[in-house]
Order: C-alpha cells, then structure tokens, then sequence
C-alpha cells in the first residue's frame, strides 16, 4: 500500500493505490464501488478522473473501501478537503492541519519547511539582511532592524528553517552566511504559499503608504483600457524589466546598507463577460 503521508494530492494517491491493488490481480472498480457502498459502479473512476468530487459520505466509502482507518482516515478527510476547497483560506487552513500530522511532518519535513519559507515575509527579508555590510548574525540584531517588528522567537525559528533547507549556512567562524543551495517545492505547497506572501507584502504595502516618508519610498500607478493583446504585453514587459532589475542589482559590488520590497501589480477593474 502507498504511504498516504507522501502526497498533497489525493487523487493521485488513489490512482496509485488502484495500481498497486491492480498489480495484485485483486481488484476491479465494480468490486470496490459495491465494497465501499457506491450505488455505480463508475463512481470511483470519475473521482480519480477529476470528473466527480468526494462528499463527505462518499470520503468515509473510499476510505472503508482502502481500509484506511485511524490517523491515515482522519489525514485522508483533511487531504481531500484541502484539494476540493474552493478559496485559497480554506485550502491554507487545511494545509496547516495536515502539516500536524507527525507522519506527514516525518515524511514530508522539507515541504512543510518550505511552506513555512513561502508564506512569510520575513524569511525573505532575512535572507537578504545576510548581505548587508553590518549583518550581525543575532536574533537581537535582526530585531532591532527588520520592520515591522518581530519577535526573538519568530526570528530564530526563521533562521533554523532557513539553515536547514540549507538556504542559510555557518562558515568555519559560526558566522551565518548565504548559501547558493535553491528548493523546488510541490504547486500544491507554492500556490498556497506564495499567495500568504504576497497578501503580506500587500499589506505591508498599504501600511507604507502612511508610515513611510516620501523620500524613502516610490508609489506609484497607471489606470487604463487595454486590449486582450496589449494586456499579455503589459506582463511580459513587466517580468521582463523585473528579470532586468534583479539581473542589475545583483552585479552591484558597492556594499549592501538596506533590504527593500519591489511589488509589481496589474489586475482587472472591469468584470469579463461569460
């Protein structure tokens, strides 16, 4: 039997589960739908297909029919809300409910890591404060110049994560230095997570628009009617001056005094019709 605990997708996890019984020679979806309590016996093909979505009855029959039972049934229920939510909160609130499962933390430690990493935005900001000339290395130092600010605890939680995905590193002197060492991590994890950091960096966003003096920041905005066409142009221009800027910053060899944030934004104020 595949270990549950190794997947955010619970279709897949059916799909593979179907095949290992298959190899077997001991299954054929009639004879599971009728096991588990489905009146057709196509209800469980469609599911696997994407075609149909699981009720709450019908998660407690596939999972009778996959005799998963205990923690493996309760983890099940929470993996297949999570991927049949409809909004991106409740999708967030059950990801952190499976990232509560001892098994899943055990098989999966990196990716729940790595959500951690993606959905705040500081972790970033420390990975940054690292390439400052007067970077200290303490939680204490970070604290007194990160804002808004944080505490010691969040601080030095981040600085553990972060060294152990291996993004953060000590030399032979303790000191925290910048690793070249990148992550991938599963859509599931990055949409999640990356949607948590930009609703932070949008918020902190409105906060400096009164907090922050003129001088120390650039707001600015273009309302206007565009093509289908001319829209498409307007993201390729704006992720290509994006790749620009980060390609020119990062070749700048005077000392590094200060971490900021670069947002850009471009969304509809106009509904499409059906």
């Amino acid at each position: 039997m595949s270990d549950i605990f190794d997947y955010l997708d619970y279709r897949k996890f059916l799909r593979d589960q179907i095949e290992n019984l298959r190899k077997d020679g001991r299954f054929s979806y009639r004879q599971f739908n009728r096991k588990a309590g489905f009146k057709s016996s196509s209800t469980l093909k469609l599911v696997i297909d994407g075609k149909r979505n699981l009720a709450q009855d019908g998660i407690y029959k596939v999972a009778k029919g996959l005799k998963l039972s205990g923690v493996e049934l309760k983890f099940f229920n929470t993996l297949v809300l999570m991927n049949q939510s409809a909004s991106h909160d409740q999708k967030d609130h059950h990801f952190r409910e499976l990232s509560q499962f001892r098994p899943f933390r055990k098989a999966r430690e990196l990716t729940a890591l790595q959500y951690d990493c993606l959905s705040h935005w500081y972790y970033a900001a420390i990975m940054e404060l690292v390439r400052l000339k007067d970077f200290d290395g303490t939680a204490e130092w970070i604290a007194k110049k990160l804002s808004p600010s944080l505490s010691l605890t969040e601080i030095r939680r981040a600085l553990l994560d972060l060294e152990q995905l291996k993004i953060l590193a000590r030399d032979e002197n303790g000191t925290i230095i910048r690793n070249s060492s990148t992550f991938t991590t599963p859509d599931e994890v990055t949409s999640l997570s990356l949607i948590n950091f930009h609703q932070q960096m949008c918020d902190l966003a409105k906060k400096a628009v009164t907090e922050v003096p003129s001088l120390k920041r650039e707001f600015s905005s273009l309302t206007i009617a565009v093509s289908k066409d001319g829209f498409q142009k307007i993201k390729s221009r704006v992720q290509q001056f994006k790749r620009e800027l980060d390609s020119y910053l990062e070749e700048e060899t005077v000392p590094r005094a200060e971490v900021v944030q670069i947002n850009f934004h471009i969304f509809p104020l106009t509904k499409e019709e059906s």
